[in-house]
């Protein structure tokens, strides 16, 4: 049977021709169509899938024509992930060795593995959750637990709104003292148009410091090897948040910590929309419950109503 129910969860088998691989595993669909799709989608991409192409080399031809992030991506996938033969993976078990830290990543990774070959990645929903954000003294513990190298990089994410990966590529060429200002290109922004970053006194102060420490080359911040860019925080990171008792905060969530900060400190919705590069005003909306509200000074007005035109002396002589 091509597909069968264990429990309420649909598994499928698939066996390929000329001693292809064999495949039995979990669609973790509830609904029979859902699960016969994921079948006969990975069916077809087994019958097709020419054995002898390496997992690396096909990355390498898929980045070749990539810029950006996912080109770094890349590099970390083929540092992580061993070489082998595309139609032997088992993309549940390589599944578990993909880099991430939220689902966000995962999915990005997973594409990235799709368009080189590898099908049948599990895929993950995005969890519609609290947003993460710091209180002053939360960061100021986080900053102190925060390794050197690492440190800086934190200060001007907390500053700045930036993501991680525009922090680790960004390059001198990139920043403007004069006008205080930063810019990432295009090809560097995950909406795929260039931002201006203005740049407060702290992201200034972070900047100029660094440049002392590094002596002003080409990365504003380099890795342990001292001349590339970092590629990834993982062990000192996940140390220095356990360290201080902050349970799941990612790298990610410094960016929730600046968006919420700014509003809380009354910017308005559409001006940190500019400042953080966002495409769409909904994305910003998720921070809006933190804003300042008109209808704020309102809230008081839950007591007990009594009608102006009846005083207690006219209620008294009624009854």
């Amino acid at each position: 049977m091509s597909i069968y129910k264990r429990g309420r969860v649909w598994w499928l088998y698939v066996v390929t021709p000329h001693g292809g691989p064999r495949v039995r595993r979990s669609t973790g669909e509830r609904e029979r169509a859902r699960a016969q799709r994921i079948h006969d989608e990975l069916k077809a991409a087994l019958w097709k899938r020419k054995r002898g192409r390496s997992l690396h080399a096909a990355l390498d031809a898929w980045v070749a024509d990539q810029v950006g992030p996912d080109v770094y991506r890349v590099a970390i996938l083929k540092k992580k992930i061993e070489d082998q033969d595309i139609g032997d993976i088992d993309p549940h078990a390589l599944s578990k060795l993909i880099p991430a830290s939220s689902v966000g990543t995962y999915l990005r990774y997973r594409t990235i593995l799709r368009a080189a070959g590898v099908l049948g990645l599990p895929n993950k929903k995005p969890p519609k959750g609290r947003i993460r954000w710091l209180t002053a003294e939360e960061w100021d513990d986080l900053r102190e637990a925060l390794p050197d190298h690492q440190r800086p990089m934190a200060e001007l994410a907390i500053a700045t709104g930036l993501r991680q990966a525009n922090i680790f590529r960004l390059e001198w060429k990139q920043v403007d003292f004069a006008r205080k200002k930063a810019w990432i290109h295009a090809d560097q922004a995950k909406g795929g148009e260039p931002i201006g970053i203005a740049l407060n006194k702290d992201a200034i102060r972070v900047l100029k410091a660094q440049q002392k420490r590094t002596g002003g080359g080409r990365w504003v911040f380099v890795g342990k090897g001292g001349e590339d860019p970092p590629t990834e925080i993982k062990t000192a990171w996940k140390r220095a948040c356990k360290a201080v008792g902050l349970e799941d905060f990612t790298w990610h969530d410094l960016r929730h910590t600046w968006a919420s900060w700014h509003l809380m400190n009354g910017t308005e919705l559409g001006v940190l929309k500019e400042l953080g590069g966002w495409k769409d005003l909904r994305m910003v909306m998720r921070y809006a419950h933190l804003a300042k509200s008109h209808v704020d000074d309102f809230a008081g007005n839950a007591k007990p109503y009594q009608p102006r035109h009846i005083s207690r002396h006219t209620k008294k002589l009624s009854a």
